[in-house]
């Protein structure tokens, strides 16, 4: 009896024992599930920012803190202070991020990387290379490199850390979409993200970017046209920008529509040699047609079955049955002819009229289009409004304000709501100022150019002027002594609120110009016929004499005025340099 009493005295106590450590198991499990998590969102926060990071790396936002520089045939570095970091002895550099200093130099066909104290860096690899578009153009990847070890090829950061081991038998940037690597393993390709994350397996025998182009994201939700060769040729299929396969790859062609905003993706797909369209994954429009296109400002898909065209909208609603041999379309009208027989419809359809035009050309405002005649004139139409006035050049400029050119080839503009002319035709040629709604006006024989407002009233003249847009919604108008800024609407305004960061301003006085700071103590005597803001480096230009030099923003000349530029634009300088912003910015040595 004790010893049965014992056994369940033991037992208990194994029972109390092992309750004990499941419970002190389940804390364990629960604590290190808490930390697992926590490590999880950590490490999920530091990928999203990082990616934050590289995504406005890609879109542009990299600070320029090296610029390569040209002198005599040769290249070499220089920093944003216009300090030589790398004297101008190469035939060839890469800059992969112009924020780093990681320059990878050639010379006599031999190549090698310095950072900005002239060390050579990533030695401990056999080679080491910017990645560019396997099209050689003069794009390249911002945060990464790309490394060789035995005829393989790897990632690495512009640190020289590995990314990824070197396994791929090639490596380029996919043209049209920054941060996303081409990768070619065992003849397959395949997307890498800038962190080495697979986007996309290598299993396709051809990737393209889709071209997509964003106000938003710019090219960041570009997807990927993915083909697959087959026994009887190369099928096409489709893949997003976040990895997701919408189409698998079984259509002849493939295609996306692009220049729009809105987050579905639509796609135009061929099969049996008919086309159809496709909105995400869905079919939108059967693949019963010939070809069909798309039309961006006026929203709608152009479809041709046996010759004839109809018109389906972007829910895949019949506008118009393909019935008609011809078409033209702009904004929200559509013009066919069937049977002889010409119609105006709008874009849902409805019959507006029965006008004949032989070209329409859309307009920033969908509510106008512009047509144009057998004879080769051009009017201005709406559905309220027609003005047919034989115009030989017709542009929309904005609100309901049209820039037209008379037979005798002078420019004016017109309201096309109320008919009139707003400004007469006494210009030899009148522009829509970029980014704004403000008017550059130009009379050549007279050498003179005035602005007009949004709402076309004239608020600058200047004599020889040069209009420039310098972004954030302003606008430089001068000549040989004159500088006028101009905001977005038109209207003048001081130097100070164009650029409200910086603290020394150009300021004239007697006709002369200097630089004074922000409470008005000057700088630089006002001594020069013309000079420019300056620059995000501190750099500005001054001119004397018809000739140009250079000035920090402590007021030291660092170059006095002795360059003779044929320049039409306010030049810019780094340093001693003059800085080229085309489509690659460098800067060369003036002389």
């Amino acid at each position: 009896m004790s010893g049965r009493n014992n056994r369940i005295v033991r037992n208990r106590e194994k029972n109390i024992q092992f309750s004990w450590n499941m419970g002190l198991l389940k804390i364990g499990v629960g604590i290190l599930f808490i930390i697992l998590v926590l490590l999880g969102f950590w490490r999920f926060w530091r990928q999203k920012n990082e990616k934050k990071i590289i995504c406005l790396a890609e879109e542009g936002n990299i600070s320029q803190e090296y610029f390569i520089l040209s002198s005599q045939d040769q290249i070499g570095i220089i920093d944003k202070k216009g300090n030589q970091i790398l004297e101008p002895q190469y035939t060839g550099i890469d800059l992969p991020n112009p924020s780093k200093d990681v320059f990878i130099v050639q010379k006599d066909e031999k190549k090698e990387i310095f950072n900005s104290k002239g060390e050579k860096i990533f030695t401990n690899y056999e080679q080491v290379e910017a990645i560019k578009s396997s099209e050689d153009t003069n794009e390249m990847e911002s945060q990464v490199l790309k490394y060789k070890k035995e005829n393989l090829y790897g990632l690495l950061d512009l640190e020289g850390n590995i990314i990824t081991e070197p396994i791929y038998t090639q490596i380029s940037s996919l043209d049209y979409r920054p941060g996303r690597i081409l990768v070619e393993k065992e003849g397959k390709y395949g997307i890498l993200d800038a962190y080495g994350n697979i986007v996309i397996e290598p299993k396709y025998d051809q990737i393209l970017a889709d071209g997509f182009l964003s106000n938003k994201e710019a090219y960041g939700k570009t997807g990927y046209i993915v083909a697959q060769k087959k026994a009887d040729g190369i099928d096409f299929g489709y893949i997003d920008y976040t990895g997701n396969l919408l189409l698998d790859t079984k259509y002849e062609a493939l295609e996306r529509a692009l220049e729009y905003d809105d987050e579905n993706i639509y796609l135009i797909a061929m099969q049996k040699g008919k086309k159809g369209v496709f909105k995400n994954k869905k079919k939108m429009i059967d693949l019963n047609f010939q070809n069909i296109t798309y039309s961006n400002l006026s929203k709608v898909f152009v479809v041709n079955k046996n010759g004839k065209y109809g018109f389906f909208n972007l829910l895949g609603k019949v506008i118009l049955k393909p019935e008609y041999t011809q078409y033209a379309m702009a904004g929200n009208y559509i013009c066919v002819t069937k049977d002889d027989k010409t119609q105006l419809f709008d874009s849902n359809g409805n019959l507006v009229g029965t006008n004949s035009y032989t070209k329409m050309i859309e307009t920033n405002n969908p509510a106008y289009f512009i047509a144009e005649d057998e004879e080769g004139y051009y009017s201005i139409i709406s559905k309220e409004v027609k003005i047919d006035e034989k115009y030989v050049q017709v542009a929309y400029a904005f609100n309901h304000y049209f820039i037209v050119t008379d037979k005798t080839g002078k420019a004016g503009v017109i309201n096309a709501l109320t008919k009139e002319m707003e400004i007469d035709f006494n210009y030899d040629f009148i522009l829509l100022i970029e980014g704004t709604k403000s008017l550059q006006a130009v009379d050549g024989m007279n050498d003179f150019v005035d602005i007009y407002d949004k709402d076309l009233r004239k608020t600058v003249t200047v004599q020889g002027g040069i209009v420039e847009n310098i972004g954030k919604g302003y606008s430089i108008c001068y000549g040989e002594s004159e500088m006028k800024y101009i905001n977005q609407d038109g209207q003048v305004v001081e130097n100070t609120q164009v650029y409200p960061d910086k603290k020394t301003y150009s300021i004239q006085q007697n006709g002369k110009w200097g630089f004074a700071d922000d409470k008005g103590n000057l700088i630089v005597k006002c001594e020069y016929d013309m000079v420019t803001e300056f620059n995000p480096y501190g750099f500005a230009g001054i001119r004397k004499n018809g000739k140009w030099g250079v000035v920090k923003e402590n007021g030291e000349v660092i170059a006095e005025p002795t360059y003779e530029l044929d320049t039409y634009y306010f030049p810019q300088f780094i340093g001693k340099y003059r800085l080229v912003q085309s489509e690659v910015t460098y800067c060369e040595e003036v002389y």
